[in-house]
């Protein structure tokens, strides 16, 4: 007998493979994090929540992210499809938790364009020394960086990979040069006269006061990690076999983490946490913006235009490696029947999907036009609510490894942890931070708009522009059934392979009893 767990029945799709190498990549998947502005936000409220304890609590918080990522390497290896979720969950589970996954991942990328557009704004406004932006300012620059990053996705997945490689090195250079100087101004003993001095009780997660206080940090941390996974979606054109292209999300998770961990180490021991400091990551004027606090500590007047012009970078490379894999599993969705077929089209000189990729760069330039022209408070809620979709289609894949794999996974403790253990506490793990996440989110005083018949805002319409993809599903389901009947993507677990007549014997005498 012998394991069987390539998955069967997949299409090729007019991609190129080879055009994508294993380093660009992995550089997908880092871009896609965007550890510069992810940093930005999250340092301020992180270290506001976990005090000196967040090196552990990123650590910590990334344990259900990395087994995620085991889930999406053993699947790329069984099926290196573009559709990743949405054909993983359909395969594994079925065809409306498989529709559903893609839904909330496309949901995802396009909220993610949405923030890196409004992030972009801000500190284009900040790069032009300007107090006040108008509304016709972010509509100009929403078209112009929209409009750019769509345009470089669609040349091509050599040259929108290369694109994203050296904005990503550019992106990391800068951070390290940053950390950098940080760690020698602690060493010279000119860090913030209240912050501590470094202790390794900061990697002692006994030390974290209560949970509640390590569920703050937790669930900030948890999804400025979201994104690795961008590069898994290129796996039908990345260069080498597909258990190859299945490591680049585990790669990406790895560097990811310990940039968040030396970087949030040196943040702590330079700036402190004391929010009466005006030089403190917690201080009311530098929590929303602590890269922006730091550069300017180091550099002077200038730093607040470094840090601009850093998440900039940050915000242009993060949204290409969104756009990319939300274009090719739309792509895949129309391949197999799941969407309207204009989306399967693959340009012949390129061999990427332009009209997909133009059509999610268009939907999230109108979008955020809309939504910054009703509210800039909506805006800001439309991106926190963002975390509904992610904990969704991660736990989707999550829950595909441990279905597709739990009939051969157990011959060997060691594929039964990575392949089905792991994975499983994942989907628990993310299913109840969703869960405490929502409650959280229907507090009227969560984000900036306020409630809606009492509801906080944010949780409405993160819940609604999820659950819209349950509308959609049903009409399509209506219009073209044959994908929701299995007949394009039919279910299918791994299973074992009968070598010989004596095998194929015992098993049927094993099915017979």
């Amino acid at each position: 007998m012998h394991e069987e767990t390539q998955m069967h029945g997949l299409k090729a799709k007019g991609l190129k493979k080879g055009s994508v190498s294993n380093w660009a990549a992995v550089t997908i998947g880092l871009a896609a994090t965007a550890p510069a502005y992810s940093l930005a936000g999250a340092l301020g409220y992180g270290a506001a929540g976990s005090g000196y304890q967040l090196p552990i609590v990123f650590i910590l918080s990334v344990i259900p992210m990395f087994f995620v990522a085991l889930s999406y390497k053993h699947l790329t290896t069984a099926a290196p499809d573009a559709g990743t979720i949405f054909t993983w969950g359909t395969k594994a589970i079925g065809p409306r938790i498989g529709w559903f996954g893609g839904w909330a991942l496309l949901l995802g990328s396009v909220l993610a364009g949405v923030a890196a557009t409004q992030i972009t704004v801000i500190s284009v406004a900040v790069v032009f020394g300007m107090d006040e932006t108008p509304p016709w300012f972010h509509i100009v620059v929403a078209v112009l960086f929209i409009f750019s990053t769509t345009y470089l996705t669609a040349l091509g997945a050599r040259e929108s990979s290369r694109t994203t490689m050296i904005l990503t090195i550019a992106q990391y250079s800068i951070l390290i040069l940053l950390a950098g100087i940080l760690y020698i101004r602690v060493f010279q003993g000119e860090a913030v006269s209240t912050a501590e001095p470094f202790s390794w009780e900061w990697f002692n997660p006994l030390a974290i006061p209560s949970f509640d206080v390590f569920l703050k940090g937790f669930m900030i941390a948890l999804f400025i990690f979201w994104g690795f996974d961008a590069s898994l979606a290129m796996s039908e054109e990345t260069e080498g076999d597909s258990e190859q292209a299945g490591r680049s999300g585990i790669i990406a998770m790895s560097i990811t983490i310990f940039t968040y961990v030396v970087f949030s180490i040196a943040a702590l021991a330079y700036a402190g946490i004391d929010v009466n400091h005006e030089s403190s990551l917690t201080h009311s004027r530098n929590i929303d913006s602590s890269i922006t606090t730091l550069a300017t500590e180091i550099i002077g007047a200038q730093g607040a235009l470094v840090a601009a012009v850093i998440i900039c970078v940050s915000a242009f490379s993060a949204t290409m490696s969104t756009i990319m894999p939300s274009a090719r599993i739309a792509l895949a969705m129309a391949t197999y029947r799941a969407l309207p077929s204009p989306f399967a089209r693959v340009n012949s000189v390129t061999r990427t999907p332009k009209f997909t990729t133009w059509t999610i760069g268009l939907m999230t330039l109108v979008i955020y036009t809309t939504l910054s022209l009703m509210s800039e408070s909506i805006v800001e809620d439309t991106i926190l609510s963002v975390s509904i979709a992610v904990c969704t289609f991660y736990t989707v894949a999550a829950l595909s490894c441990a279905l597709y794999f739990h009939r051969t996974a157990f011959n060997h403790w060691r594929t039964a942890l990575s392949q089905v253990v792991f994975p499983a506490i994942a989907a628990i793990v993310l299913i109840a931070v969703a869960i405490l996440q929502a409650w959280n989110m229907m507090d009227p005083d969560y984000g900036s708009s306020g409630s809606i018949a009492g509801v906080g805002a944010v949780f409405m319409i993160g819940v609604v522009s999820l659950l819209f993809g349950v509308v959609l599903m049903t009409l399509w389901n209506l219009r073209a059934p044959g994908f929701f009947r299995g007949e394009t993507l039919p279910l299918e677990r791994a299973h074992m392979v009968p070598d010989n007549l004596r095998d194929i014997q015992v098993l049927q005498e094993t099915v017979k009893r």
